[in-house]
């Protein structure tokens, strides 16, 4: 690294005494094998080995697993929990570069705008909510980035996009997974469309393909709360569709066909 990124310089002197540390990788692996992510003796001992594994593994579940036990630990009190939150920091410390040249200014030193950024990612990795279990690793750095925002009062940070953030993490699936992955969405923007801070499951990729389709022009804010409201509407449905919703139906899949395209185009 640069010059310039002194802070993770010095993150990564600090991960060799932790991974020289006695016991701390039988301890990162044992708590794996409690949650069922590894079988008995499948990972290293050896601290830094074993995290470089889980990051090669591109799966999605296993990701989520992973993180999720780690993140479980680090929502503790004490040493271990400060151990765990340590593990999923260095997991994440290329997305965490990738953030900071986001959010740098003319006005902004890089490394300053670093230790913010690490510093918040620590707060999360000690507070993140253990309900979302589902593409743990992009809602950790929406966290951070909505906390960094907060903290230099940046409304730029509205135009960050998580374009690879998490390349540790990352996995080849399908294309909506990968879009839905590798975009940032600023959830301010996604909460106008939906009315919602979760971005879990079939409904985040909705949110995904709504807010993406907005935040492009491909989609107006009004359409887009429209689509979300014929979706509950079908979800709640007990009987057959009236002629009328049947109407509103067909409009939302024609407004959605084109920006569906586009979003398949810019994956």
């Amino acid at each position: 690294m640069g010059a310039t990124q002194r802070v993770f310089v010095g993150l990564d002197v600090e991960w060799a005494l932790v991974c020289a540390a006695p016991g701390n990788g039988a301890l990162v692996r044992g708590w794996l094998e409690e949650a069922g992510v590894a079988a008995a003796g499948e990972l290293s001992l050896e601290l830094r080995e074993l995290v470089a594994a889980l990051g090669a593994r591109r799966d999605a579940v296993f990701s989520d697993r992973w993180l999720i036990a780690l993140l479980d630990r680090a929502a503790g009190e004490g040493q271990e929990a400060q151990l765990a939150a340590r593990v999923v920091v260095q997991a994440m410390v290329p997305g965490m570069v990738r953030l900071t040249q986001s959010l740098l200014t003319p006005q902004r030193d890089f490394d300053d705008v670093a230790q913010v950024v690490v510093g918040c990612l620590y707060v999360v990795a000690r507070t993140f909510p253990l309900r979302r279990r589902a593409k743990v690793a992009a809602n950790v750095m929406l966290e951070t980035l909505h906390h960094v925002s907060r903290e230099l009062g940046a409304d730029e940070a509205r135009e960050v996009r998580l374009d690879g953030l998490w390349d540790v993490l990352a996995f080849e699936g399908d294309v909506a997974d990968r879009v839905a992955q590798g975009l940032l969405i600023e959830r301010g923007r996604a909460q106008q469309v939906v009315g919602t801070a979760e971005l879990d499951g079939a409904e985040g990729e909705l949110v995904a393909l709504l807010a993406w389709g907005v935040d492009h022009g491909s989609l107006p804010l009004e359409q887009a709360r429209s689509v979300v409201g014929v979706v509950r509407e079908e979800a709640e449905r007990t009987g057959a569709a009236t002629p009328a919703a049947r109407k509103r139906r067909s409009r939302a899949v024609r407004w959605l066909r084109p920006v569906a395209v586009e979003w398949v185009r810019a994956a």
